[in-house]
């Protein structure tokens, strides 16, 4: 009886196995998003459509149960001005990223990830047409993933991804 509880408590607490994933998320609120919005509410009128930060992720860990993981990120996102009637802005993101799985279990785990790199920011339409590259960053305070190897995920933190995000992933 011993030994079933002690294989039941191990399996129920299992870490991953695991060593890659890649995801695809959206999420509301990134920073290039607030900045425009501020910039080009002062300026030139008010955004007419959003869309974005749209995001995608790789992950990769040295062993299976190693919790800390070292990839890449890349986000676009953009909006419409009604200035002109066809003003866009575009950005495009790319950083290297670092994550830590802090609790793990079989079906869930809890993270933290934290990413830094550049943006590009391009303009059309409206009064110039221009293009800034600038540092940017993300840091995902907490964030949980849930399921298999196909997993859900919810994360809460500033940045490039957004404040909020959510999205799906496949861990191999």
């Amino acid at each position: 009886m011993v030994v079933a509880a002690m294989m039941a408590t191990m399996n129920v607490n299992a870490q991953e196995e695991y060593k890659n994933e890649i995801s695809i998320a959206y999420g509301t609120g990134a920073n290039t998003d607030l900045v425009m919005s501020i910039a080009k509410g002062m300026f030139t009128g008010k955004q007419l459509d959003y869309w974005g930060p749209i995001s995608v992720e790789y992950f990769g860990r040295l062993n299976s149960n190693n919790r800390l993981g070292l990839g890449g990120i890349f986000v676009l996102g953009g909006c419409k001005w009604d200035d002109t009637g066809d003003a866009k802005s575009k950005y495009y993101t790319i950083m290297p990223a670092v994550k830590y799985n802090w609790a793990v279990k079989k079906y869930v785990s809890w993270y933290s990830k934290g990413a830094a790199g550049l943006s590009i920011a391009s303009q059309s339409g409206g009064r110039e047409d221009k293009t800034d590259v600038v540092f940017n960053f993300h840091a995902s305070l907490v964030g949980v993933d849930f399921g298999g190897a196909f997993r859900g995920f919810v994360e809460l933190g500033f940045g490039e991804q957004g404040i909020a995000l959510a999205g799906l992933r496949y861990k191999f």
